[in-house]
């Protein structure tokens, strides 16, 4: 028998295995930041004024001012005088042949020699005399002025402004003409070809037609003549004596008629009269109509008994023309429509006077049957204040 084999030689062991690749160095940490510092806070949020519930505080009270001195106790006034008596009667009115018209602290002077006085209101305009294709229109303004004495003040009214609308005869053109002293240059004519012209004070009249303008001056007064076919106008702009308001002046008017007013239309053959607060009066009838007016004195008294040296005027003509002072307001400078509108009416017959409540009189030089009587008629504006309290105060002293 064979031998058996030989033993196999042992089995190596297993190499062992490679060692691990070095592992690779960790990164570099990185710094340590510093540490944290936060910002900086954002100033306390002030909201708008308008966004804060509650007001802001108000700001520091100024300082007091000083004290004024304490002035002197007043003097004791004086003790009022004594009621006056009853008053008498008023004296007559003048004589018919007195230029007439509208003067101060308006005064009216009708046609035949009655008398009112009108305070008007204040910033209005009123219809003074209306007439075929005419028309005066006056402003009135309240002004305060002083009796002579500078006791008592009287808040009265004054005509500063005059306003004048004319038709010529031949042709029929328009002309305005507007006088107003204390806004000057003045006059203005308004209508002319050339277009609007002043009319200055020495110069030749402005003729138009049978319409002429003219302004005469001296150191205290500026006077505007205006002639038309049937009428002479006289507008006399002059200082309202010891006025409280200074350099304030009136205008007082006067009218004359240069041919009957109330003649017939030659082209319609009818009669239209003259009207408005003074022009009513050229009616034809020779009686003069006397109207209310302002007593100061009286007034005094029965305003304040004394107490105060104040008055406010107050008559409106009552008695001395028809209708009251509201159916004579216009309503522009040159405006004709009123209640008792002349400027182109057709036909108007003169007023009647028995509606009239005032004092008639019956004019003693009137021709016969009132014959040509308008040729002395005038009428218009005038008087100065302080000369009737004078004449009050005589009467009643």
């Amino acid at each position: 028998r064979p031998p058996p084999p030989p033993p196999l030689p042992p089995v190596p062991p297993p190499p062992p295995p490679p060692p691990p690749p070095p592992s690779p160095p960790p990164p570099p940490s990185p710094p340590t930041p510093p540490p944290f510092a936060p910002p900086p806070s954002p100033p306390p949020f002030s909201p708008p004024p308008s966004a804060s519930p509650f007001p802001p505080p108000p700001p520091p009270s100024p300082p007091a001012p000083p004290s004024p001195p304490v002035p002197p106790p007043e003097p004791p006034h004086p003790p009022s005088p004594p009621a006056p008596p009853p008053f008498s009667p008023a004296p007559p009115s003048p004589p018919p042949l007195k230029p007439g018209g509208l003067t101060g602290d308006p005064h009216l002077h009708f046609a035949h020699g009655g008398e009112a006085d009108f305070r008007g209101e204040d910033g209005y305009l009123y219809a003074m005399l209306h007439h075929s294709g005419l028309a005066v229109n006056v402003l009135f303004e309240a002004c305060a002025f002083f009796l002579s004495d500078l006791v008592l003040k009287v808040r009265g009214t004054f005509v500063t402004d005059v306003f004048i609308k004319a038709v010529t005869e031949a042709t029929g053109r328009t002309v305005r003409i507007e006088f107003t002293p204390n806004m000057p240059p003045t006059p203005i004519v308004h209508g002319l070809e050339g277009g609007t012209r002043r009319v200055l004070p020495g110069r030749p009249p402005l003729v138009v037609e049978d319409l002429s303008i003219a302004v005469t001056q001296n150191d205290n007064t500026e006077v505007l003549h205006v002639r038309t076919g049937g009428w002479a106008i006289d507008a006399t702009a002059r200082l309202i004596q010891r006025s409280a308001t200074s350099g304030k002046k009136q205008v007082d008017l006067s009218f004359a008629p240069l041919r009957d007013p109330l003649a017939p239309n030659p082209k319609t053959g009818k009669v239209v009269a003259p009207h408005g607060l003074v022009g009513q009066s050229f009616d034809g009838d020779d009686i003069a109509v006397d109207g209310k007016k302002d007593r100061y004195r009286e007034l005094w008294w029965r305003q304040n008994a004394f107490t105060a040296n104040e008055i406010t005027t107050e008559a409106q003509a009552e008695g001395a023309i028809e209708g009251s002072g509201d159916d004579y307001k216009v309503a522009d400078f040159f405006g004709t429509d009123f209640k008792y509108r002349r400027f182109d009416a057709l036909e108007a017959a003169p007023r009647s006077i028995a509606a009239l409540s005032g004092t008639k009189r019956v004019v003693a030089n009137a021709g016969a049957n009132g014959a040509a009587s308008w040729k002395r008629s005038k009428a218009g504006t005038s008087g100065d204040d302080a000369h009737a309290f004078e004449a009050e105060r005589k009467q009643h002293p």
